[in-house]
């Protein structure tokens, strides 16, 4: 074993979450992008997605060697990030209800890369990143290039999700703010 893998085993890293942030999103990002790819049987591939990636994200603290433990600033920031999802998704679902499957589908996308900025604070760099871009994507589908395909858009969205998601499960530290 090298010196620097030794010390990154004992020494906690800067964000222990970002393992099981990883594992869900590439769960979340194949349910999505199976979705776009069958788009009749998209509510089946997309829950699948969620519960799989939940559930892997929650088993993601037994996985060895331990990143430590979340401090509470991480901690507050998940429960922020869902509530600003929360109710954001609330405002888009009911201004939007008469627009478009295609406006309502991408400001929900939007939406989701906004709470994932704020989930950097608990995750690290990477998913903050991942929301900067995937937002970037849904407002060039929405405002800048209305006429992308909505498949292909979301099917980028959920590459980006899976390609982070890889990166943040097995590069970990990869990137960190410090």
């Amino acid at each position: 074993m090298t010196p620097l893998l030794a010390l990154d085993s004992v020494l906690p890293h800067p964000y222990p979450l970002i393992r099981g942030g990883g594992l869900f999103l590439i769960f979340v990002g194949l349910g999505f992008l199976l979705g776009w790819i069958f788009p009749s049987r998209w509510i089946p591939f997309g829950i699948g997605g969620f519960i799989a990636g939940f559930t892997a994200s929650g088993l993601s603290a037994l996985l060895k060697p331990s990143l430590g433990a979340p401090s509470l600033v991480q901690i507050a920031a998940l429960v922020v990030s869902f509530v600003v999802e929360a109710g954001l998704l609330y405002y888009v679902i009911t201004t939007f209800k008469d627009r478009d499957d295609r406006t309502m589908i991408l400001s929900i996308l939007f939406v989701v890369g906004l709470h994932f900025i704020i989930m950097g604070m608990a995750h690290g760099p990477l998913i903050a990143i991942l929301g900067v871009v995937t937002s970037l994507n849904a407002w060039i589908g929405l405002k800048v290039a209305p006429k992308l395909p909505l498949r292909l858009v979301g099917g980028f969205d959920a590459l980006l999700k899976i390609g982070i998601g890889s990166w943040m499960l097995f590069l970990y530290p990869a990137l960190t703010y410090t």
